[in-house]
This record gives structure tokens, C-alpha cells and sequence, in this order.
């Protein structure tokens, strides 16, 4: 007999014993396997059922149907059936008959409506195949494939445009997100101006300012999802409205970063309802980076209010390793006054002489300066130049051959330009790093000999009080500040003042700007009239609006004066005529430490408001602050008139 083979001798190698036993184990199991499928059902049949219901409520299944941060309401149910980014008619409530529509619609490899919705859904789709529930390539899309090479790869970034007070649509800040190129290496970031951002507006069409905000206030736009360059965003928020920009770098994995532009590809047809304080820029931007980090669909950590600092605040506290450090793409306003601030007088002098015209590039001045500093000069004053063309207060045509003159000035120096000195002198602090919005404050004091204890909400935004850092400088907006005050001796409770919005825009002089300071006030208070027949004084609520312009300066680091001229108007039941109306004039100043940690305010008042019944006022105000961190402080106020 021939040898035996290898696996002649493992076996007969094996114990007799031990291989009735495995044999015995094995038929166990199979017996156990059988009864199983006897009490269960069908394995693979419920195995497949078990994926649908887990991936129905995937994070990212319900962030792309945007059902992760909030429930859709009607009017976004509404918008999402409009604009067919819905396949069943009750996707809006139910992701998982949404996510078999989608599977049912996208499963015919070969029939052209089903390769039309894996291009019309490529994230949807690419969640299906990871899932495992779809095996069909998506296709040839090429309007799709032709955008999507148009962006490249890219990483991304959170763009914040500082608020912008001559908007009501930018009065509390921005917020878009901006796809910055990389090499093909994939280590090397390119130019960010040349990358392209998204961002999310209201159409206002040509609604004036106050039609916006109270349009935007109950939901009466719907906005809308755009791609653009980025330094086409640089030029409306840096060169034309003064504007800078802060820039915060995101940590997304690559194959993350792919799903979130897959589903902008998605929205790009959809109009969804805006709403100023809630669905808003920052909100929505929100929801399109849940997709990416469905971590952000946990939400939190918001006040009443959703303004585009605390969308910013939010994300830093629910993903604080994925927001980067920013940095200061300052304005050309912003960078001409950092480099004007630093020049002796003469020089910044003739820089503006320069701009306006008053003077040439033959001016004699020029020739007793160093080749660097006239090279300087030239410089600042075409730059100045051209941001007075750019704001209208010189004709194109005259800006065009002003400026000109003084580039071929510029390039007869023959010297290298001097690079642009970082911004140091003007203190510029991040707006996430400000004081929160929203708050309560608690207090008590006596009126008219009346003791009374009061609570005051404050919904949004900022105040003169408050500590100036991350906040547009001489800005002020109080949004539906409401005041109820409770009077223990008389057992009374009276609502004392409802501030429906209050503005106030007063940006310093500042060479070589000298911006004009207005404000605008709307709401209800109570003050104190004359009884009928002269009996005295009764308390009585009226609706007064205030407005004027006026001019601010900071002759000290943050230290700020202003005056004001305005109309005041009154009205109310409480009032003989039931209303008046009269000049006011308003000056004062305001004061903050280094660190904003202590704030004060004085003010006086003067005018008076004529109708049946004409009385004159002069009225003086200080107000004190100490804070005791960015959620809490102390203050105390008073007042004379």
C-alpha cells in the first residue's frame, strides 16, 4: 500500500472520541438554527428589515432630508413638497417611507427616470450604497460631474461678516461657508479668494429696510441656498460696506466634505421660509453641516434667538475640536485707517489732499519725503481713492484719471512697495469671543417714592453697556426688550417698557472716515403725566418713536462720545390730545476698561414735546457696569429730570 496522503493522516490522526463529539456539537447547532428560523420567520428577511428601519434613522439619512435639527413645520413641509425634493407624500414626517421611495425610485439600473433621481439625489444615493441597501453605480450626470469639477477638492471654512448696521438684513452679522482649494498633493491650501462659498438669503426683492425685518420676522420670504466666489463676497462685505471678515478653518474628513457638497447639489432648487431670528442664515448652514458632523443635529446651547454669532457659539461648543482659530481678513477701511492712525499729521494730510484732488503727485510736499515714505503715500491715497469711487463720493470717470496720475507717480519711485503692517493699533476681538445675546436681568429701585422690583428680558443683541469686544464699535440694537416692573406697596404688577427695536449706528471719526450716526427707536414705556384738572402726577403707558442723526468720535481707546439731534414722537390714551411731538438733544459718552470688565455711561437729554399739553426736559443719566464673567454682571443706574 502507497503512503497515505496528508489528509489521510489528519484524520485518521483524530481521536474517535473527540469526533463524535464536534460531530454532535455541529448537528446542535444546526437543530438550534432551524428552530430559530421556525419561531422568527425568514432570517434574511428580517435581517434586511432590521437595515431599513436603522438606516431610516441614521443621522445622516435625517440630516439629508432635513429632519435632524428640528422638525420641518408646515411652511417648511410645504416648501419641500414645492420644490419636489420629497418622493413620498409624507416624507416630511416619516424618514423611513422617504428612504423607501428612494430605493424603490433609484433601484432600475436601466430606465432613465431612476438614473435621472440618482442625479438629481447623488447624496442620497451615495448613503444608500454605503448603507448597503443600493448596489447601482449612480451613472453618468454631467451637469453634476462638470460643478463638481468646477470646486475641486477643497477644505472647508466658516466666513463671518462683522455686523453691518446700514442693513436690517446684516445688522446682527452673517455667517457662510467657504470651500477653500488644495493642491493635488492635498497638503498645500491654495488662495481662499479663489475658492467658492455657500450661503443662504432672503430675496426682499424691493421691500424697503423696515418691510425686511418685519417681512423676515413672521416668515414672509423664502430664501434660498447660492454658490459663489468667494472674492466676489470679499468685494460686497470688505470693499463696499466695511465690513471685516473673520474666518474660522473646520476640520471635516475629505469623504465627509463630499457628502455635504452632494447635498448642495440637492438644495440648490429648494426655497425654504426664512425667518430673521430662527431660520435663518446661520440655521440653515447649520443643517447642511449636520449631513458632514451629524454631532451639530444635537443642537443646544441657543437663546430664544438664533443670530449668527451663536450658530458660531453653538457649533464651537458641540464640535470645539473641529472649529479652528480665526483669522482677520480686515477691510480696505479698516487697513486704511490702522496705516493713517500711524503717519505723522503731515503725511496723513496729504494723503487725503491727494485723494480728494486738492493736490497732485507734483505737490512739493511729496519731493521732501524718502523715496519709501512718498512711494507710502501714493499708495494710500490711490487706496483711498478708490474706496471713495467705490462709495459713490467721486465720479468713476474723475476716479479713474485721478488715480492714474498717481499710479505712474508710483511707478517712476522705482522702490519696492513696504509690505502692509499687520493690524495692531485698532483692537479687534473675534466676535465668538463677545458677550452672549440673550439675557435676564433682575433688579429694583424706587420711582416717584414708589419702591419696585423689576425683571428685564433681553433677547437680542447688544447694548452700550455691555462690554464693546467682538460687537460693531459705536453699535448698539435692543430687539423686544421687555421690562415688567412689580410695586410690593401698591400690589401692583405694570409692564414699563417694551422696546420693539432699537438702533443706534455710531461708528467714531476716524481718519480718513467721518461716517454719519443715526438711530431709531419704536416701543411702549410709561412715564409719568399730569392728572386731568392739575392733580398731580399718574403713571400711564404711551407709544413712543425716537429718530435722528448725529456724529461720534473716540478721541481715547474705547473711549466714546456722541451727539445726537432727534424727533420724538408720543402717543397715548394718558396724554392730553392723546399725543405730542418735539425736538431732543441727546450727547454722552461711554467708557470700558481693557478688558471690558468695567463699563460706564453718561447722558443728558434736552427738549421738549408740544401738543395740548407742551412740556420741556432736561433729563440726566449715568449708568455703571461691572462684569462677573460672560454670563453674569452687576450694574447700577440713576437719574435726574
Amino acid at each position: 500500500m502507497g503512503s497515505p496522503g496528508p489528509a489521510s493522516r489528519r484524520s485518521s490522526d483524530l481521536d474517535p472520541g473527540r469526533w463524535r463529539v464536534g460531530r454532535l456539537a455541529g448537528l446542535t447547532v444546526l437543530l438550534l438554527v432551524f428552530v430559530a428560523a421556525g419561531i422568527t420567520g425568514s432570517p434574511p428577511a428580517r435581517a434586511a428589515s432590521a437595515t431599513l428601519d436603522e438606516s431610516a434613522h441614521h443621522p445622516v439619512w435625517r440630516a439629508l432630508l432635513h429632519q435632524l435639527r428640528t422638525r420641518p413645520d408646515r411652511k417648511t413641509r410645504t416648501a419641500l413638497h414645492d420644490a419636489h425634493f420629497l418622493l413620498h407624500p409624507e416624507g416630511a414626517r416619516r424618514p423611513d417611507l422617504e428612504l423607501q421611495a428612494t430605493i424603490a425610485g433609484m433601484r432600475d439600473a436601466q430606465a432613465e427616470e431612476a438614473r435621472a433621481l440618482r442625479c438629481r439625489f447623488p447624496a442620497r444615493h451615495r448613503f444608500l450604497v454605503e448603507q448597503g441597501l443600493l448596489d447601482i453605480p449612480r451613472g453618468s450626470c454631467p451637469e453634476l460631474e462638470a460643478w463638481r469639477a468646477q470646486i475641486g477638492d477643497a477644505r472647508l471654512t466658516l466666513v463671518f461678516p462683522e455686523a453691518f448696521l446700514g442693513n436690517p438684513s446684516s445688522m446682527f452679522g452673517h455667517t457662510l461657508l467657504r470651500f477653500d482649494p488644495i493642491s493635488e498633493d492635498g497638503a498645500t491650501p491654495g488662495e481662499p479668494l479663489l475658492g467658492w462659498t455657500l450661503d443662504y438669503t432672503a430675496d426682499p426683492g424691493d421691500d424697503p429696510g423696515p418691510a425686511y425685518l418685519l417681512r423676515g420676522l413672521i416668515g414672509g420670504y423664502r430664501g434660498r441656498f447660492a454658490i459663489s466666489p468667494y472674492y466676489a463676497k470679499t468685494r460686497l462685505y470688505s470693499d463696499w460696506q466695511d465690513r471685516d471678515i473673520w474666518e474660522y478653518p473646520l476640520s471635516m474628513p475629505p469623504e465627509a466634505i463630499e457628502l455635504v457638497l452632494l447635498h448642495i447639489w440637492e438644495m440648490e432648487s429648494v426655497g425654504l421660509p426664512y425667518f430673521f431670528f430662527t431660520r435663518n442664515c446661520s440655521e440653515y448652514l447649520l443643517e447642511i453641516l449636520s449631513v458632514g458632523w451629524p454631532r451639530l443635529g444635537r443642537g443646544g446651547g441657543f437663546p430664544p434667538t438664533h443670530t449668527p454669532v451663536d450658530t458660531l457659539r453653538a457649533m464651537q461648543a458641540i464640535a470645539p475640536d473641529a472649529v479652528g482659530e480665526p483669522t482677520l481678513r480686515a477691510s480696505p477701511a479698516t487697513r486704511l485707517q490702522e496705516a493713517l492712525g500711524a503717519m505723522d499729521r503731515e503725511q496723513a494730510n496729504l494723503v487725503e489732499a491727494l485723494a480728494t484732488g486738492r493736490t497732485g503727485p507734483q505737490d512739493p510736499a511729496l519731493d521732501a519725503l524718502t523715496p519709501e515714505a512718498r512711494g507710502r503715500v501714493l499708495v494710500l491715497a490711490h487706496d483711498l481713492l478708490r474706496h471713495m469711487v467705490l462709495a459713490r463720493r467721486v465720479p468713476a470717470e474723475i476716479g479713474r484719471e485721478r488715480s492714474n496720475r498717481l499710479l505712474r507717480a508710483r511707478s517712476r519711485l522705482g522702490v519696492r512697495a513696504a509690505p502692509e503692517p499687520p493690524i495692531t493699533r485698532l483692537e479687534r476681538v473675534p466676535p465668538d469671543r463677545g458677550h452672549r445675546t440673550a439675557r435676564v436681568i433682575a433688579g429694583g429701585g424706587i420711582q416717584d417714592r414708589d419702591g419696585f422690583v423689576e425683571l428685564r428680558a433681553l433677547p437680542a443683541f447688544h447694548t452700550a453697556l455691555d462690554a464693546p469686544g467682538g460687537f460693531a464699535e459705536g453699535g448698539e440694537i435692543r430687539f423686544l426688550e421687555t421690562a415688567v416692573r412689580y410695586y410690593p406697596e401698591l400690589n401692583r404688577v405694570r409692564l414699563h417698557e417694551l422696546v420693539a427695536l432699537d438702533v443706534t449706528t455710531a461708528s467714531p471719526w476716524r481718519r480718513p472716515f467721518r461716517p454719519l450716526a443715526w438711530h431709531a427707536q419704536l416701543g411702549l414705556r410709561t412715564r409719568m403725566v399730569s392728572k386731568s384738572r392739575g392733580r398731580g402726577l399718574e403713571t400711564t403707558s404711551i407709544f413712543r418713536g425716537r429718530g435722528g442723526i448725529g456724529a461720534a468720535t473716540a478721541p481715547r481707546p474705547r473711549l466714546h462720545l456722541y451727539a445726537f439731534g432727534e424727533l420724538a414722537v408720543e402717543a397715548g390714551p394718558g396724554l392730553e390730545g392723546n399725543g405730542a411731538a418735539g425736538p431732543l438733544a441727546r450727547v454722552g459718552a461711554s467708557w470700558s476698561s481693557a478688558a471690558g470688565r468695567f463699563t460706564l455711561r453718561a447722558e443728558g437729554l434736552a427738549g421738549g414735546l408740544f401738543g395740548e399739553d407742551a412740556w420741556a426736559s432736561l433729563r440726566g443719566e449715568i449708568e455703571g457696569r461691572v462684569s462677573l464673567g460672560r454670563d453674569g454682571s452687576l450694574s447700577a443706574s440713576g437719574a435726574v429730570g
